[in-house]
């Protein structure tokens, strides 16, 4: 009985014993051998890859006092051995998820001035490094960046985007994968040899695909599966220690998914669960034995790992199904979770049920929306279909053509549409001074008033979020009652002159002018060197007044008098509200 537990007793020692991390374990002994270390590390990866194994191998070999020709640690002088055994004062390993507040941080601060007690240079390891907290990030930054020269950093995260970019920007970064079910296999049976223990190949495949891509995981089934069975174990006593199916039952449920077969799958399902068997280990292994599939089906024969007969049965199975049916059942089981809380089978079945629906193996095209499908009505041999009002619009801004005459007589009612087009209908010329004013360059075409108004009414929402210097330029047009453009020139008549005053204002900025400009050059299709010029109703002499009412002359008469009151009714009613003011 060892006193240590697998991963901790057959952690790697030397950079080449790491398992999966080939291009780490490269780079790092080409920086020993031409001892050009940095100040700090940042090992990024799932967990149980070997990360921090990597850190503890790196700092013996920095402190080694006999190094190796590779860059590797000789594991024999007292300074390998104290970092190994855990007992050396120059390596310093902190649980950043335990210790991650500003006072830890202050603390290791003051501590890295000293020098360490043996070895020529103090590792500082920090575990789970993204725990630290923003206050505590901070305040290592400083020393991050510019340790003392006998101070080496290596920070170990499963997390590194939640790391501010102001420390990863000052480490150098490797990324761990995880590793392949072949070479945790491969470590596994290194292992099991090693331990005198007797394994099965297909035992090994089903701790490797259980651990998913953890060494670490793998390990610890293996020490659980010698404790129960002993030296000998097999893959049944696997299945039965980590409660899955068997692989055969995952090819048989595949099957029936890629038949349609639903009594049978839902059957198989509820076998399985009246076993008590894990219906997520039992999923996993559906989904995996579809992903083999897939890569047979599409020719990528030599990423299946599979034994002859297997690879044969699979083959078979998935001769005469087509490749979009595998992928519309790999989607649907994908998609399958077990995290909410329901009925322990109910996950599956609906996936099941749902594989088994009439789906085509091609998706069929979304229909075309009802606005956006033209729609064309077919028109009657006696009644010409009438032009649009955007094409009426098109020909209104087109030079003059020449009047068409109506034709000589009607087509006959009993012509069918198939033999005879029906004519276009006549386009009536523009009006004699449209047809005379030349349409100036730079100026858009005249829209319909109901077009003309909808860009208008866009262009007031459009200004309604951008504040000018003083005011809200949307709510000031707001109150402009018309609007006319004519050649270059965009005039607004206001309905009060203080409005007209606020807007004359507001213009002569030129972060204002410029976004007023931009947005109606954007609304209404111009071009942004518009003139501008700005009339009032009381100052236009065309506006209806109050003084034109009978009442009113009716008063003065009488010996009544009118008395100017306009502006300071325009002051009182239509002043902009509060928040689109700065200083008013």
């Amino acid at each position: 009985m060892t006193s240590q537990v697998y991963y901790r007793k057959w952690r790697p020692q030397r950079l080449a014993d790491l398992v999966g991390q080939e291009p780490v374990a490269r780079t790092l002994r080409q920086a020993l051998v031409q001892k050009r270390l940095a100040h700090a590390y940042l090992l990024c990866g799932p967990r149980g890859t070997g990360k921090t194994s990597t850190a503890r191998i790196l700092a013996m070999a920095i402190n080694c006092l006999n190094p190796q020709e590779d860059g590797e640690p000789d594991n024999a002088c007292h300074l390998c051995t104290a970092i190994a055994e855990g007992r050396s004062l120059d390596l310093i390993e902190i649980d950043a998820a335990s210790n991650r507040g500003i006072d830890e941080i202050r603390s290791l601060r003051e501590k890295v001035r000293y020098a360490p007690s043996e070895s020529a240079y103090k590792v500082y390891v920090l575990d789970e490094a993204h725990m630290l907290t923003d206050a505590a990030a901070d305040a290592l930054l400083k020393t991050l960046e510019e340790p003392p020269p006998h101070v080496i950093f290596i920070l170990a995260t499963t997390d590194p985007q939640r790391l501010p970019a102001t420390i990863t920007s000052r480490c150098q970064r490797f990324d761990f994968r995880r590793i392949s079910p072949t070479a945790m296999a491969e470590r596994l049976h290194q292992i099991a040899a090693a331990e005198g223990i007797t394994v099965e190949p297909e035992a090994l495949r089903a701790l490797t695909r259980s651990a998913t891509g953890s060494l670490r995981d793998a390990e610890n089934l293996l020490e659980q599966a010698v404790t129960s069975f002993g030296d000998s174990i097999s893959h049944e006593q696997v299945r039965q220690l980590l409660g899955i199916a068997a692989d055969d039952r995952a090819r048989t449920l595949a099957g029936h998914l890629l038949r349609r077969e639903t009594a049978p799958a839902l059957s198989l399902i509820n076998s399985i669960a009246a076993e008590g068997l894990d219906l997520r280990q039992f999923h996993r292994l559906v989904v995996e034995e579809l992903r083999e599939l897939l890569h047979l089906k599409s020719g990528a024969q030599g990423m299946v790992d599979q034994p002859k007969e297997v690879l044969q049965e699979q083959t078979a199975l998935i001769q005469d199904v087509p490749l979009e049916r595998l992928l519309y059942t790999l989607r649907l089981l994908g998609q399958v979770s077990f995290r909410h809380d329901t009925p322990g089978a109910l996950p599956l079945e609906l996936a099941v049920v749902e594989c088994a629906l009439d789906q085509p193996p091609q998706a069929k095209a979304p229909p075309i929306a009802a606005e956006s499908r033209p729609s064309i009505p077919a028109p009657t041999p006696a009644t010409p279909p009438a032009a649009p009002p955007q094409r009426a619009a098109d020909t209104a801004s087109r030079p003059a053509a020449p009047a068409q005459p109506p034709p000589s007589e009607a087509p006959s009612p009993k012509a069918t549409p198939a033999a005879q087009k029906p004519p276009s209908p006549p386009v009536p010329p523009p009006p004699p001074a449209e047809t005379a004013a030349p349409v100036p360059s730079g100026t858009a075409t005249p829209a319909p008033p109901r077009q003309r108004d909808e860009q208008w009414e866009e262009l007031i929402r459009t200004l309604s979020r951008s504040k000018g210097r003083r005011f809200n330029l949307g709510a000031l047009l707001r109150a402009c009652r018309q609007h006319r453009l004519e050649d270059d020139t965009l005039t607004l008549e206001f309905t009060h002159r203080s409005n007209m005053e606020r807007m004359q204002e507001e213009m002569d900025y030129p972060e204002s002018r410029r976004t007023f400009m931009d947005a109606v050059a954007s609304a209404l299709g111009t071009t942004s060197s518009l003139n501008l010029a700005f009339t009032a109703d009381n100052g236009h002499p065309d506006a209806p007044s109050a003084q034109a009412s009978p009442l009113v002359m009716a008063a003065v008469n009488m010996g009544g008098k009118i008395l100017d009151t306009t502006h300071d009714k325009d002051d009182r009613d239509e002043t902009p509200p509060q928040e689109e003011r700065d200083d008013e």
